[in-house]
């Protein structure tokens, strides 16, 4: 796992080109010069901003035009600088969940400091340790100078320190500070330009990113497909319910299921909760299902309510801690229902958390306990309830709640009306 991440700013974590582009063509158009078109200006940036006006302006100018023109664009820009830039897609959510395993964050932009700052800050406030932008008299990256003293402003050292940026500029300032080097496909610069320059790896989104800093995949919303067959392979997976996250395994695998109490260091004698995707799936691993599990699914399925059964002995020991009995839930979460029904089988599925520490609610929360120790993370947001789930027992009357949760003992009362749980 890497202790440090470095991040260029433009073209890696803010789309910025356009209002680059436009600051440009600004200036062009009151002088009287072509302008460019924004891929044009893809290939311009990455050396500050004096060398993007040289650029970009006619060749033969004076030295006092090109001044003029810099400072012509510095006000444009200044003015505009928040019209159309915005984060790159995915790059907000790979920093929580960053900062959530404890990876200390810092940006080395080429963007002068005096607007390097408040730009980070504005779009990504309170997120980064340290902000590095040019200085008057310092070199430009790729020179190390200015990325060796933010790494020793940060305490970064070479071997746990990654550099993360979308040009050869950036690679090169990565190798001559002697760090590993992502280059990114996302923003302004071709893979040929990143591999020719040296990156050691080149991504096409920030998920997976975070991979490659801390062990742990994190998968975007919307792409279950991915977690499931991540668990169809007998790994582990973190996912998203309405209550906290769960650390997913497939129920069938007992191999699987003994990872779940290893990484979490949970005692093998707790018993496992299994999600399932409707009763059909709770049949498939319990027997002699009371009719009244039928009507509370029905009032509370997908929910926050957890159903102890009869078990009927076809998941492996392991799962029930060789109990009798089984926990069956369906969750309220779309991404971790898709993934039930890409797999088809049922998840042990306990809290996301290292075992006596607090239940996850983000799926940062979750790689600050289990970085390293599982394959992936499926980042469906912040949890909505918060709590865990409540536990009911139907294996004999009257039944019993074992544990209160998200779902209110009155509530289940009005389903199975009066007498049917004990006065606990």
């Amino acid at each position: 796992m890497y202790t440090h991440v470095i991040f260029d700013l433009d073209g890696t974590l803010l789309n910025t080109i356009d209002d680059l582009a436009d600051a440009g063509n600004h200036v062009c158009a009151a002088h009287g010069w072509p302008v460019h078109t924004v891929d044009d200006y893809k290939r311009m940036v990455g050396n500050g901003i004096p060398n993007l006006v040289s650029r970009f302006t006619p060749d033969g100018l004076g030295e006092d035009e090109l001044a003029g023109a810099l400072a012509e664009f510095s006000a444009w820009y200044g003015a505009h600088k928040e019209d159309k830039t915005a984060p790159y897609r995915g790059v907000p959510q790979l920093l929580d969940a960053l900062k959530g395993a404890g990876v200390r964050l810092a940006v080395l932009s080429n963007k002068a400091h005096a607007l390097a700052g408040p730009v980070v800050e504005h779009y990504f406030p309170g997120v980064f340790e340290f902000i590095q932008g040019a200085l008057p008299g310092a070199p430009l990256k790729p020179d190390p100078t200015l990325l060796r003293a933010l790494m020793e402003k940060i305490g970064a050292k070479p071997d746990t320190t990654l550099f993360v940026g979308d040009s050869g500029v950036d690679v090169l300032t990565g190798k001559n500070g002697a760090l590993t080097v992502v280059g990114v496909l996302w923003g302004f610069r071709e893979r040929e330009e990143l591999k020719d320059a040296g990156a050691d790896w080149i991504i096409h989104s920030p998920d997976q990113l975070a991979a490659i800093a801390t062990g742990t995949a994190l998968i975007p919303r919307g792409q279950g497909a991915l977690a499931a067959e991540l668990l169809r392979q007998g790994r582990l997976a973190a996912l998203p319910t309405e209550t906290v996250y769960g650390l997913a395994a497939d129920a069938t695998q007992e191999t699987a299921v003994q990872a779940v109490y290893e990484a979490k260091g949970r005692p093998e004698q707790k018993p496992l909760n299994v999600l399932v995707d409707g009763m059909d799936m709770a049949e498939a691993v319990c027997r002699d299902i009371p009719e009244d599990a039928y009507k509370l699914a029905r009032a509370f399925w997908p929910g926050p309510l957890t159903m102890v059964l009869w078990g009927n002995g076809t998941l492996p020991p392991i799962v029930a801690a060789g109990g009798a009995t089984q926990g069956v839930r369906c969750p309220d979460h779309p991404d971790t229902l898709a993934v039930l029904r890409a797999l088809g089988r049922p998840l042990a599925c306990p809290s996301a958390n290292l075992s006596g520490q607090s239940s996850p609610k983000s799926a940062g929360e979750v790689l600050a306990q289990l970085a390293g120790k599982i394959g992936a993370v499926l980042d469906g947001g912040p949890c909505c309830v918060g709590v865990e789930s409540t536990i009911l027992d139907l294996t004999a009357a009257p039944y019993r709640v074992l544990r209160r949760g998200g779902l209110g003992r009155e509530r289940i009362e009005a389903v199975l009306g009066p007498g049917k749980l004990d006065n606990q």
